[in-house]
């Protein structure tokens, strides 16, 4: 029997919600290394606070911009997937919550080698409980805290009911149409404006999350 040609969809969406996510690891060491210039400066009366989160947030959106967007162009475009403008918004909000959550981690740890282990560590969990290595209804009671709250959960459903939804006929042995594998993989009933409603939340949590981190921890006093 051929391969289903929707598997391979289902798998590059994974792959994108995983793997690009995974890489914001990589910005760990930069506030590691200038956090001292933030305690220094922050004693000295020249940081504030929220003025430092602020800026740290909005210079970011650029790169983060242009990431998803180069992104979104090499993965809809040669494999011919639907919705590029709901695809690039989705992972544009993934990478700002990563973003978010690695700066919140390196404020916390004493060396960049930790704060990398340990965003690995949580993105990897992330990845086995947003819904596609194991269906919701497949996790198991004790352990389904994790599929709720892994960002990634809320990234990955996006991507396949925007790639899936509204398809009627797929060339398929698994399934006959795209409503079907919004429904093997437990997605049906969900909105894509209200998880990316989640993504912002998670966002602007974390941000004040690491706002706080600064404010009683990172002090500056001489």
């Amino acid at each position: 029997q051929p391969l289903s040609p929707s598997a391979p969809q289902v798998s590059l969406l994974f792959y994108v919600a995983a793997f690009l996510v995974f890489m914001s690891v990589a910005a760990t060491p930069f506030f590691i290394m200038e956090r001292q210039v933030f305690v220094r400066e922050r004693a000295n009366g020249w940081y504030s606070v929220p003025a430092y989160v602020l800026a740290n947030f909005v210079m970011s959106l650029p790169g983060l911009a242009l990431i998803a967007g180069i992104s979104s162009i090499l993965c809809v475009i040669p494999a011919h997937l639907n919705g590029i403008g709901v695809f690039f918004i989705d992972l544009f909000l993934s990478l700002l919550v990563a973003e978010a959550y690695m700066s919140v981690i390196s404020a916390l740890v004493p060396h960049y080698i930790i704060g990398i282990t340990l965003g690995a560590a949580t993105y990897g969990f992330f990845m086995l409980c947003e819904g596609f290595l194991i269906v919701k209804s497949d996790i198991p009671p004790w352990f389904i805290w994790g599929h709720y709250m892994a960002f990634h959960t809320y990234s990955f459903r996006p991507f396949m009911v925007n790639e899936f939804k509204g398809i009627e006929k797929l060339d398929s042995f698994l399934w006959s149409s795209g409503q079907e594998v919004i429904e093997f993989y437990e997605m049906d009933g969900y909105s894509i404006e209200n998880d990316m409603l989640v993504l912002i939340g998670y966002a602007l949590l974390l941000q004040l999350i690491f706002g706080l981190i600064l404010h009683f921890v990172h002090k500056g006093r001489r």
